[in-house]
């Protein structure tokens, strides 16, 4: 997605950007549920891969909502 042109029309893509992401973060919340739901064994080098990937998920996530809350507005002093 490109965000670009005003400030009224970067807000706008960012939140649709935000909104992707959220989305994307609710499917893997509901993998993950799932996979909570019907365990498998896995090797421990595999696991250790994937709670990587869930920390990387993690921080991006928090990235993205830090930046959201840089894009609304302030409220004047």
């Amino acid at each position: 997605m490109e965000i670009g042109g005003t400030a009224a029309g970067t807000l706008i893509g960012e939140r649709e950007l935000v909104a992707k992401i959220e989305q994307k973060a609710l499917q893997l919340s509901a993998l993950l549920r799932e996979l909570d739901n019907h365990p498998v064994v896995l090797d421990s080098g595999l696991r250790d891969e994937l709670d990587d990937v869930l920390d990387q998920v993690g921080c991006r996530i928090a990235a993205t909502r830090a930046l959201e809350k840089g894009a609304e507005p302030q409220a004047a002093i």
